[in-house]
């Protein structure tokens, strides 16, 4: 989940520091630079954010060539000696690394054996400590012959004019401008530098310099790449008004409606839908990781709503142990903001021993997922930069809900266009005073029903990622079936309840949480009368709309509910401890 950048050119610590800028939702624990300059390294690291690691550089200006790093740490704490960048033990060659070296104790054990001295303990120092002297193709060639694992490493070494590198299931890129050659975990780095950039794919490695690119494949050939165009999709973006990205990008979701309103209406995403032939399978699994599986279990719905077929949704982490039937007749849809995470890519390769038909619906349409799935679908969220994810969310159901309704034939624009005339984010006023009432509190837990349940789990999910208050969800009609025993005097039970098939049922068991001292909380868009408002210590009343819908009408409202109590907290929900937003180890 690190994020690395490597630099060439004029102002070299000025550029590492945009890089790390863009790179910091990759990890904020340390960060770290060096400099190539006179045939020294100058080095510099800083415990935290990047704006620590700024501070101390500030007055630092070199030419040359620099590899920095931000971290989230995976091996050893979060000190200095762990920080990178990371150093052979003759001090001439610097690396910075992404991933993790799955058999570096084995290695770190029989370099310490020949004399080798550690400083730290991740598991990258090992990369460092495999080599000496000055870098070459054979050198790095021999290096990713005795890893094993993941691993994106950018390496300058004193007695060099190039930025060396490696990859293996962590994302890279390079790209060349006018006086400029960089490396980066994410595209985003080259922004107003380079036009076009190269996807470094797995098993891949060479060099970097002013004068050119060279790259080789598993087997030591040299090979041409394919260079990328660098899109508008890379804008850069700022809080503009806001006091953090995350109401930012709560407040964008409407954006997002708009503009998937207006992409899912061009010929190349209709043909693209029409390219899932939903006869043609007997099952389909909807695969993610955290709020993209919360997203999956929405597609879940809407797709069981409209065809008899069996219809599973699947964290990403636990796919290799599921044992499901996987052929051709399997409809896999991996659900991933990033379009880089692990577990979700991992899943993906297994499924292609199957030949099942594979989906990606993504933010990121340069990402690892999207360049091997079968078909893409767009998100069209715009870049998010707070680590808990919103409107990416809002996105990833809307576009399940796109492809559920085209596929049953249905006018989903229509649709759309009903629920974004009639679209509301709730009255922020009544959503702090409700916050007010949940931040002394150790416990809180979420119920519904049906999609309110699925809502339950995401609110409950954005809660406790940005306030750390212990959040847990469950689906109503469970609570007597154990979880009751956990209710006492003063726990909030946030009760959604948007479904009136079942709302006296879900009515029923708030009941039985105040009976037992709990704090009941409403949230629904049913109209109700003083005598049930009465059982309940606060109540939101949220917009009715389309009943596929409500689950995303609902979640804004919860998603506030978290960053307001966050920010009543004193904690920046943008960064929260110990989370970084593209998870890219297992």
């Amino acid at each position: 989940m690190c994020g690395i950048i490597g630099f060439i050119g004029k102002n070299v610590k000025e550029n590492l520091v945009q890089g790390l800028e863009k790179l910091e939702y990759r990890g904020y624990d340390s960060s770290g630079m060096v400099i190539l300059h006179n045939h020294n390294f100058f080095v510099e690291k800083a415990i935290g954010s990047v704006e620590k690691l700024k501070e101390k550089v500030k007055d630092i200006e070199f030419d040359g060539i620099g590899i920095a790093h931000t971290r989230w740490a995976t091996h050893g704490k979060i000190t200095i000696e762990n920080c990178h960048p990371h150093f052979s033990s003759d001090n001439n060659i610097a690396i910075v690394h992404n991933g993790i070296i799955e058999n570096f104790e084995e290695l770190k054990l029989k370099l310490e054996k020949s004399g080798k001295y550690f400083y730290g303990q991740t598991d990258s120092e090992v990369i460092a400590k495999l080599l000496s002297k000055r870098l070459t193709i054979n050198k790095i060639k021999r290096l990713i012959g005795k890893i094993e694992g993941s691993y994106a490493i950018a390496l300058i070494s004193k007695n060099n004019n190039e930025i060396y590198f490696a990859k293996n299931k962590s994302p890279l890129y390079v790209a060349q401008g006018i006086d400029c050659s960089l490396i980066a975990s994410d595209p985003c780095c080259f922004v107003s530098k380079c036009d076009k950039f190269y996807t470094i794919e797995d098993g891949e490695y060479g060099k970097i310099s002013l004068n050119g690119l060279e790259v080789y494949n598993r087997n030591g050939e040299m090979i041409e790449k394919q260079a990328q165009q660098l899109n508008f999709f890379f804008k850069d973006t700022n809080k503009e008004k806001y006091s953090h990205y995350m109401i930012k990008e709560i407040n964008e979701s409407k954006n997002v409606l708009v503009n998937l309103i207006k992409r899912y209406q061009e010929k190349d995403i209709i043909k693209k839908l029409k390219g899932i032939n939903i006869k043609k399978f007997n099952r389909i699994y909807l695969i993610g990781c955290g709020t993209a599986y919360h997203a999956g279990l929405v597609g879940e719905k809407y797709l069981k709503e409209r065809f008899k077929i069996d219809v599973f949704t699947r964290k990403a982490s636990e796919f290799f142990y599921q044992n499901d039937v996987l052929d051709e007749k399997s409809l896999c849809i991996f659900i991933s903001q990033s379009g880089e995470t692990a577990d979700t890519i991992s899943a993906m390769e297994e499924t292609k021993k199957y030949k099942t038909l594979n989906v990606a619906i993504v933010n990121t349409e340069y990402s690892t997922l999207a360049s091997k799935c079968d078909l893409v679908f767009p998100i069209c969220a715009g870049q998010e930069k707070a680590v808990a994810s919103t409107k990416a969310y809002f996105g990833q159901c809307l576009v399940l809900y796109i492809m559920a309704s085209f596929l049953n034939g249905e006018n989903f624009i229509e649709h759309l266009m009903s629920f974004k005339k009639d679209f509301d984010f709730g009255n922020d006023n009544k959503i702090m005073q409700l916050a007010d009432l949940l931040i002394n509190k150790n416990y809180i837990f979420f119920i519904g029903r049906g999609f309110d349940y699925i809502t339950a789990l995401e609110a409950s999910l954005k809660l406790k990622e940005i306030t750390y208050i212990f959040s847990y969800s469950e689906c109503s009609g469970e609570l007597k079936h154990g979880t009751l025993a956990l209710i006492n005097q003063g726990i909030p039970v946030i009760v959604i309840a948007n479904d009136e098939k079942c709302f006296n049922k879900t009515l029923n068991n708030a009941y039985e949480v105040k009976s037992r001292g709990g704090e009941l909380v409403l949230i629904s868009s049913i109209d109700i009368d003083n005598e049930i408002e009465n059982n309940f210590e606060y109540y939101i009343k949220i917009k009715d709309c389309e009943s596929d819908l409500k689950p995303l009408q609902t979640i804004v409202v919860l998603q506030k509910l978290a960053y307001y109590t966050a920010i009543k907290k004193g904690l920046n929900p943008d960064k929260p401890r110990n989370l970084a937003k593209s998870v890219t180890v297992e």
